[in-house]
């Protein structure tokens, strides 16, 4: 990798979850990398792919057409493709007695394998992420749709069946996050070497990974909070009903009995 100055990754989120172990079976490719989170694949001279088990995809230095061919092959493997765009990319550049961690690039004394397996697993998280920002806004969205019915209404207009979804995908996506991206760990390979818990480190709060899981943590907070308050108004609400159903029986039976009698 003497020769090669510039590492250009691309990253893409493509489903909530990628099937490694049949991956790693099927795809003809060169496979030089299994964990338990994700493949590394070389491609060529300096060409990688990594694959996620959360389901994000990471080349480095390949062409949009291998890219696709490569996306191809390893689709039916893909499970629960996710709906809309979610990309990131990042450049490392290999610049002797420098280091520089910034937006766009970053400046590396020497960039291998170990600092390219680290930004890949930053982009990766980081397009993830985004998809999970976007599923928490949708869920926000649905517990004002939910509010505004209390408010104009006084009753809730969603049935217990979908509140209890709602509650449901609140502790999915927490589970997720924490689980499957490791958002608050650190990769195996940092804890040794310096250089690369500093890269790691910096390529975080490059891409606000840590601020981006709190304002995440802390809507799905809210969100549980109001389906928690509506689970519990509508068990309120189914008691007193068959409150009013015992109260109606008990009338009902107790006039005919009096009737039964009188007669």
């Amino acid at each position: 990798m003497d020769d090669l100055k510039e590492y250009n990754l691309e990253a893409v989120y493509l489903s909530k979850e990628i099937n490694l172990a049949k991956v790693a079976d099927k795809l003809d490719k060169n496979l030089i990398g299994r964990r338990r989170e994700f493949l590394t694949y070389l491609l060529g001279p300096h060409e990688f792919l990594f694959l996620f088990s959360f389901g994000a995809v990471v080349f480095t230095n390949a062409s949009k057409d291998t890219q696709t061919a490569i996306k191809r092959s390893f689709s039916k493997f893909l499970v629960n493709r996710v709906i809309g765009s979610y990309d990131e990319s990042y450049i490392l550049r290999e610049s002797e007695r420098k280091f520089n961690v910034g937006e766009d690039a970053a400046d590396l004394p020497v960039v291998g394998l170990e600092e390219t397996e680290i930004a890949a697993r930053i982009l990766a998280q980081s397009v993830a992420l985004e998809y999970i920002e976007d599923l928490t806004d949708d869920i926000l969205n649905n517990i004002e749709t939910m509010n505004a019915g209390l408010e104009k209404e006084g009753r809730f207009l969603k049935s217990t069946k979908s509140i209890l979804q709602l509650f449901a995908q609140n502790n999915n996506i927490i589970q997720f996050v924490i689980t499957k991206l490791s958002l608050l760990d650190k990769p195996d390979i940092t804890w040794e070497k310096e250089r690369l818990e500093v890269l790691f480190s910096q390529l975080a709060d490059i891409f606000d990974l840590r601020p981006r899981f709190r304002n995440v943590e802390y809507k799905i907070g809210f969100a549980r909070d109001n389906s928690e308050f509506a689970l519990t108004a509508l068990q309120g609400r189914r008691e007193s009903f068959l409150e009013i159903i015992i109260i109606l029986l008990f009338i009902f039976f107790s006039t005919f009995f009096f009737l039964s009698i009188y007669n």
